[in-house]
């Protein structure tokens, strides 16, 4: 199995760039969500529940679990590249766990394997209700990196 990264705190600049690109996510701000905590190769996003990320049986929809997850680890590989590159999902696979209800969805995402022009990631994400927390999905995630245009 691949050793993921070391989780070491970033730079404040690094964070501050990381944090912006974010606030420009269109998806994650309809979705109320918000980087709990950045970290060299690790990102943790929040996303409280609300009615609009449910499906039919008041459960978070899919979409939304493999959206947040996504994110995680499109920003664990953002934290891990040069300056001037992101990285790009290639490819996912989600294994949807059991049902994802409580006060609010986390993912964890996780390099697991950085590299020159692919990144390996995992996200892992979490119900949570007063605290406790329960694994709802798995994301395992390709990520091509790419050279962007506004340094992230």
């Amino acid at each position: 199995m691949p050793q993921a990264v070391d989780a070491t705190p970033l730079s404040a600049e690094r964070a501050d760039a990381i944090a912006t690109s974010f606030s420009r996510q269109g998806l994650m701000t309809t979705f109320g969500a918000a980087l709990t905590r950045v970290m060299r190769g690790e990102v943790e996003i929040a996303m409280p529940w609300s009615e609009g990320v449910t499906q039919q049986h008041g459960f978070f929809h899919g979409g939304a679990v493999g959206a947040l997850a996504d994110s995680a680890c499109g920003y664990a590989a953002l934290s891990i590249v040069g300056d001037g590159e992101a990285g790009l999902t290639a490819e996912y696979k989600i294994n949807l766990l059991s049902p994802a209800q409580g006060e609010r969805l986390v993912a964890v995402g996780r390099v697991l394997k950085p590299g020159r022009t692919l990144i390996v990631a995992q996200g892992d994400v979490y119900s949570e209700t007063a605290g406790v927390r329960k694994a709802v999905a798995t994301m395992l995630m390709t990520l091509c990196v790419v050279r962007t245009l506004d340094h992230v």
